[in-house]
């Protein structure tokens, strides 16, 4: 196959191959060629590094290094400390690296990407941060832009990593709550983000409506963005706090609480707003040795507002650590 190719002399050619990767441009579906004297790289787009640019013939690859650590230079005892997985969010990628290999995370992000032909962006992931519940991230990697334009089950979500929460691991989790809404319902999201869980459920189901609520001001605007995407009208956003906010909207056939860290301080404002034997999808980050005493505060907490707490489903959504799990549980109230 034809391609542009920069030209590079081989003692100049792996610091050339990393700049390339780590602007997007290398053509990961070619073969690099080298000679005795040059190595020819194919390109997607003129570039002024120095080298002369010419074009040639180009093999495609036939295997695709799938596995981006075969490609980190690292010393061995540090290469079980490379991260095993990583966040994949439209074109970019968001990573979790220990302190130990931190130096290497510029060159952890040109693996990523040269392994990953969907990956032009990657992220070093500090944790979640403020009120907001925002990462604190860092492009150690390809193009500078937090950005990206990410699908799950025919929608499409905008999303900036840096100023609003999302998690592609929770998309089964939103489809298994969608498959329970029944036409008709009203449905609260009181920790909407950018509207994943609202706006599957408005997508796929025919509710009432949903409230789509958020303190975060750049989470509801993109929130507004994907309704027009998703050409999507029953989903109303919020921008405020969800104990201040539900008290004055309709009572909910369902409410869904995704703030893991936090829920438990919400979910008796949670049971007020609902109708009677209505479903609070309640999410928590929690020791497993703890799980059954939340359920018990949770049930007291019911108790003292005059209902039954019944426990319809208990899902272990994803690990957290070693003795910590994110779990999704099914309340009815009643």
């Amino acid at each position: 196959m034809e391609s542009l190719c920069l030209v590079v002399p081989k003692m100049r050619a792996e610091p050339i191959r990393r700049k390339l990767m780590e602007k997007g441009i290398l053509r990961k579906e070619l073969q690099i060629r080298s000679d005795k004297r040059s190595v020819y790289f194919p390109i997607s787009q003129r570039i002024d590094l120095g080298f002369p640019i010419e074009t040639e013939d180009f093999k495609e690859s036939e295997e695709q290094v799938t596995d981006y650590r075969v490609l980190v230079d690292i010393p061995d005892e540090l290469r079980p400390l490379l991260p095993s997985s990583y966040d994949s969010l439209g074109t970019i990628a968001i990573v979790k690296i220990a302190d130990e290999v931190a130096p290497f995370a510029k060159q952890i992000g040109q693996a990523i990407i040269a392994t990953q032909k969907s990956i032009k962006t990657v992220c070093q992931d500090a944790g979640v941060v403020d009120q907001f519940r925002t990462r604190n991230v860092k492009v150690v990697a390809g193009e500078k832009t937090t950005e990206t334009l990410h699908r799950e089950y025919g929608m499409v979500f905008k999303i900036d990593v840096a100023k609003a929460f999302f998690s592609p691991r929770l998309a089964t989790e939103r489809e298994i709550v969608a498959k329970q809404v029944r036409p008709g319902e009203v449905v609260i999201d009181m920790f909407s983000g950018v509207g994943p869980f609202a706006i599957m459920i408005a997508r796929t189901k025919q509710p009432k409506v949903v409230y789509a609520i958020d303190v975060n001001p750049d989470a509801i605007s993109l929130l507004k963005e994907n309704l027009v995407l998703n050409k999507v009208v029953s989903v109303t956003p919020i921008l405020g706090d969800a104990r201040a906010e539900i008290a004055s909207l309709e009572k909910a056939d369902r409410i869904i609480m995704n703030l893991p860290h936090q829920a438990s301080e919400f979910v008796a404002d949670a049971m007020r707003a609902l109708k009677p034997a209505g479903v609070v999808h309640y999410y928590e980050i929690i020791e497993d040795s703890k799980l059954g005493e939340r359920l018990d505060m949770i049930a007291n907490l019911a108790r003292g507002e005059g209902l039954v707490m019944k426990e319809l489903a208990r899902r272990k959504v994803k690990s957290y650590s070693p003795t910590m799990n994110f779990y999704g549980l099914d309340l009815q109230f009643v």
